[in-house]
Formats: structure tokens, C-alpha cells, sequence
């Protein structure tokens, strides 16, 4: 057994409910926020359109900055990507929880694909403005037809390589941060390095496919003892953390699906 399933095996023994949390911000989170249900008409909605988008089976050619698949080459199609989008299924359902709990007004999103993840967090909020970066310009024109498809407003959208566009000066302060594009580890540090000083105290960092490689867990376990970070809490496939500085530091593991009953 790998490190990596290891690891997955000790978010399922260790992950919680609600009960046994102690620290108020994080009890409320889940107590008011991952106990909501996404809302029936975006969700008979999202149905529709994805099954849509699996059945489109026309290939074009990617440019992958990051680390690339570890399944599909580098000609895909509009199905694969919303086969494998981060923003399908229970995560999906999460982002859309937890935009609809915070209410985050600037957010940027390293790492468009399709636009699974603005679609859901612009569906939760939106009021919203996403800044959405996206290294490979035909995977971005795919998505602004997707978000022309939802009649989305209040996206912007750049095709840029993530350094680059960090080392710009800062278009926002950012109330909530999507880190769900390159797969290496040591960039994803540098990139929350940059952002340090375009994010406030309460700004929600969403960091995505933590057990995507060893490399990844790594930098998640980095970013858990980095003290400038009081709350970090491991959701499986996602981790989110805050700086949060008048809380005490502390470390949760949350399953991303809350039932809202005695027993949870």
C-alpha cells in the first residue's frame, strides 16, 4: 500500500461530523454550512448540462502547464474534462456550500478547465466576481461557452501561466483563493506564498487534490504546520485553510458530507 492510499485510509478513520469540534468558527462552518442542501434547480440544471457535455466527444489539443494527467494525454476531449473536473459530485456540491456559506465577493481560481468550479461558485454567489486562470487558451474558450450555456455574468477570464500572472500586480484582495491547477507541490507553495499579501485574515484558501501525489500530501502537511495558517481542515480529496489569526491554531478532519442529525 502507498503513501498515498495510506493516507486516505487515516482521513477515513479520523474524519468527523459535527460533534467533537471545538472551535466555534468550524463547528458553525459545518453545523450551518455543509449541512445545507445545493439548491434543487442548479442541481436538476447541472445534470442536464453535464450529461451534455460527456456525450462531447470532439477532441482538441492541450497545453499543460502543471503536471499534466496522470491518465489522459494531451488531446482530450470536452468529456474527459468534465469526467475528471475537481468540481464534480460531493466537491462540487462542497464548493457550492461553502461560497453560499461565506458569500466571498472577489475569487480567484487557479485553474479554469471547463468552468465546473465558477459555475458552481457563481451559482452559490452571485454576486460574486471570479477571476478564473487558465493556462491553455482552447480548454478556456471551451469554458466561456459553458458560461455563456448558465448566462453567467461578473467572470473574468485570463489565459496566462499562473507565475506569471502572480508576479502581475494584484487586480484584488481575494476573499476566497481555488488552487486547483498545477499538481506539483513546491509551485503550489510558491503560489500561495504570492498570494500571501493579496488575501486578508479571513480569506478561505481551497486547496485541491492534496492526495493527487506524495508530492502534493507533502505540501499539504506544509502548509498544516505553516504557523502564519491557525485553522486547516483535511476534507479527503480537498484541504482549506484560513490564516485566521486571533484563533488558536488548530488542525481538523472533516468529512465533506454532513447529515444534519444527533448521530452526525
Amino acid at each position: 500500500m502507498n503513501a498515498q492510499s495510506k493516507s486516505y485510509w487515516s482521513f477515513l478513520r479520523q474524519s468527523k461530523g459535527r460533534h467533537g469540534l471545538h472551535s466555534p468558527f468550524v463547528f458553525q462552518l459545518v453545523d450551518q454550512g455543509l449541512t445545507q442542501k445545493v439548491d434543487k434547480n442548479f442541481a436538476k440544471e447541472r445534470k442536464i448540462w453535464l450529461n451534455a457535455l460527456k456525450k462531447d466527444k470532439e477532441t482538441f489539443e492541450i497545453i499543460d502547464l502543471g503536471v499534466g494527467s496522470k491518465k489522459m494525454s494531451n488531446r482530450r476531449s470536452v468529456a474527459q474534462l468534465a469526467k475528471t473536473a475537481s468540481s464534480n459530485g460531493i466537491y462540487g456540491d462542497l464548493i457550492w456550500k461553502l461560497c453560499r456559506y461565506f458569500k466571498p465577493q472577489a475569487v480567484l481560481e487557479l485553474g479554469t478547465s471547463i468552468g465546473t468550479g465558477t459555475i458552481h461558485i457563481k451559482n452559490a454567489c452571485p454576486t460574486a466576481h471570479v477571476y478564473t486562470i487558465e493556462g491553455c487558451d482552447r480548454t478556456l474558450s471551451k469554458a466561456c461557452q459553458q458560461f455563456d450555456y448558465w448566462k453567467l455574468d461578473g467572470i473574468t477570464t485570463i489565459c496566462a501561466d499562473f507565475q506569471y500572472f502572480l508576479s502581475l500586480p494584484p487586480m484584488q484582495v481575494y476573499d476566497m483563493v481555488f488552487l486547483d491547477g498545477n499538481h506539483n507541490g513546491e509551485a503550489t507553495l510558491e503560489y500561495i506564498e504570492q498570494l500571501f499579501s493579496q488575501t486578508h485574515n479571513e480569506t478561505l484558501f481551497i486547496m485541491d487534490d492534496i492526495r493527487w501525489s506524495e508530492d502534493m500530501w507533502k505540501a499539504w502537511q506544509s502548509i498544516c504546520e505553516d504557523q502564519r495558517f491557525h485553522v486547516t481542515i483535511d476534507m479527503g480529496r480537498m484541504g482549506l485553510f484560513w490564516k485566521r489569526t486571533q484563533q488558536t491554531k488548530e488542525h481538523f478532519v472533516q468529512r465533506p458530507v454532513v447529515f444534519k442529525t444527533k448521530f452526525f
